[in-house]
């Protein structure tokens, strides 16, 4: 990514509508070209997948753009195992959302 990608949970999408971002989360369920993830703040949310990543465990980082409706097209994921602490990852979306600086 040339870019930077701030990590946000399901509460920060609608200021990021356009946007690339990173969602760390959950899978929920995984059905045809959908996922639902459970984010760092216990929001859910929907991905539209794009057909080349593999999920294969329960935790995921989603590189994606936040859509007009919310949803996430996933341009990569990348599998954290199935074991990861969602609470101390939340306070780093938060840590970020106050240090933009540090994070972007």
């Amino acid at each position: 990514m040339d870019k930077p990608t701030p990590r946000i949970n399901s509460s920060l999408r609608e200021k990021y509508v356009g946007r690339t971002v990173r969602i760390t989360g959950q899978l929920v369920s995984l059905s045809g070209n959908t996922a639902v993830i459970k984010s760092t703040d216990n929001g859910q949310v929907l991905v539209h997948l794009n057909g080349e990543s593999q999920w294969g465990t329960d935790f995921v980082e989603v590189i994606g753009q936040v859509e007009q409706d919310f949803t996430l097209r996933e341009f990569k994921t990348t599998n954290l195992g199935n074991n990861f602490d969602l609470e101390l990852a939340n306070k780093v979306v938060e840590l970020g959302q106050k240090l933009p600086e540090l994070f972007e």
